[in-house]
């Protein structure tokens, strides 16, 4: 997909590491001072059609100050045979379906960006509509109806995305709202987002602007709703990729308790707008739960408007995966790899005068304990690539500043595991504390 909206903007100053965080690399003025923009492609509406192409330099205004408020990162539903459930209804051909999130930036007027592009049809939205949530499935106030090109339905062509008109309704960071689909007859989920951290509501009746619904089956999944847009400019846009750790399992449901979302607080009241783009069983160089890193990249950073900063936190599942029930054919990953992949990415957002700010690996010794991975997932040979992985991060020069995640997370007396403290209980993911603790870890001068 190309650019949902806009053009480039002026970068703010890259800040050096603190002194025990490893090193920048403070060589933005060297960098490209503009980046490429490419023409939306796919959308019919001529509303929709935001983008321009234009090459713009540092200090252009921003002909479209639209900016990404909300993301959840699209993933192709798996197959019955893989080790996780979907979570996914028996069926949303004619089903209404409510799925309140969280804002992490302010606006007078915002887009729903939806997505089919793992479809292989149409997907038809016969209604859609947002509100400010309330409890549950529970709207408050009255529900504005959502268009497309002027019309209240939309067919979402095969491994495309489509962005809405203009809805007047104003929002502010940290504020929940719902976004309401009913889809078509036909439809059939084939793109979604696995791991919510938020519940959605299968509604009963066929009113997306009810306020007061009966449900009729909870979920924790996203189906086809990938991204709110705003239309207030932030002054820095900050993306958080990574695996389940960025995505959020782990941590509390409906808390908004991910290290993101924690991190999108503490930057707001200083104009900088972070948005998640984790995925639950990502990787860096292969598919696994989605698309890896290298591969969804254009999609999901590269395409977004003024896009400033990446917080980069992936390797784990590239290391723990092979042998495992996972990938039980795959070789063991080796160090010279995941550098490639790394300094591959790197190129690819200074190209485009992004920042990348890399995490170190978290420790994962016991992890899954009491599941089918508990005898593979992690391994003495495992940990000692990740700390080689972890050192030779530390020691780089190819990235924008780093935050020690590793040492944030582990246990001083056993730093193979996590401390108990920030531990979930699966001995692999953060837990609220946990999550808590990486958000304030993060140095927030890397990212004004």
């Amino acid at each position: 997909m190309g650019r949902w909206i806009g053009v480039g903007r002026a970068l703010g100053s890259v800040q050096p590491v603190p002194a025990g965080r490893g090193p920048a690399d403070c060589r933005g003025p060297d960098r490209p001072a503009h980046r490429a923009e490419g023409m939306m492609t796919g959308l019919v509406s001529r509303a929709a059609l935001l983008a321009v192409s234009i090459a713009v330099g540092i200090g252009a205004a921003k002909a479209d100050p639209w900016t990404p408020a909300w993301l959840a990162s699209p993933q192709a539903v798996w197959s019955a045979d893989f080790p996780l459930p979907t979570g996914l209804p028996p069926t949303i051909a004619g089903q209404v379906i409510r799925q309140p999130l969280t804002l992490a930036w302010s606006g007078d007027r915002l887009r729903l960006v939806l997505s089919n592009i793992h479809g292989s049809q149409p997907l038809a939205i016969t209604a859609a509509a947002v509100a400010p949530a309330d409890d549950g499935a529970r709207t408050s106030g009255p529900a504005r109806v959502v268009t497309f090109g002027g019309r209240p339905e939309a067919q979402i062509a095969p491994g495309a995305s489509l962005v809405s008109d203009a809805v007047d309704l104003p929002v502010t960071a940290g504020q929940r709202i719902a976004a309401t689909l009913r889809f078509g007859p036909d439809a059939q989920a084939q793109d979604f987002h696995w791991d919510a951290r938020e519940t959605s509501f299968v509604l009963k009746g066929g009113d997306p602007t009810a306020t007061d619904p009966q449900v009729a089956q909870e979920i924790a999944t996203r189906i086809a709703l990938a991204g709110v847009l705003v239309d207030h400019p932030a002054d820095q846009v900050v993306v958080a990729m990574g695996d389940s750790i960025t995505d959020g399992n782990g941590a509390p449901m409906d808390g908004q308790a991910r290290w993101p979302d924690h991190l999108a607080r503490r930057l707001a009241p200083q104009g900088v707008a972070v948005v998640n783009a984790g995925i639950s069983g990502g990787r860096l160089l292969t598919d696994g739960m989605g698309q890896s890193v290298l591969a969804r990249l254009d999609r999901d950073l590269l395409s977004l408007p003024d896009a400033d900063a990446l917080i980069l936190l992936i390797g784990t599942n590239d290391i723990a995966w092979p042998g495992s029930p996972f990938a039980p054919d795959e070789p063991p990953m080796v160090l010279e790899r995941l550098q490639a992949g790394y300094l591959q990415l790197a190129e690819r957002l200074h190209a485009q005068g992004i920042r990348l700010i890399v995490g170190t690996l978290p420790p994962f010794q016991g992890a899954l304990p009491g599941t089918p991975m508990e005898d593979s997932y992690w391994s003495a040979d495992k940990d000692d690539l990740r700390n080689r992985f972890n050192d030779w991060l530390r020691g780089a020069d190819f990235h924008d500043g780093l935050v020690d995640f590793d040492q944030i997370l582990r246990d001083p007396s056993a730093p193979a595991q996590l401390l108990e403290a920030y531990d979930s209980g699966d001995r692999l993911h953060p837990g609220a504390a946990g999550n808590k603790a990486m958000a304030e870890g993060v140095d927030i001068g890397l990212l004004k």
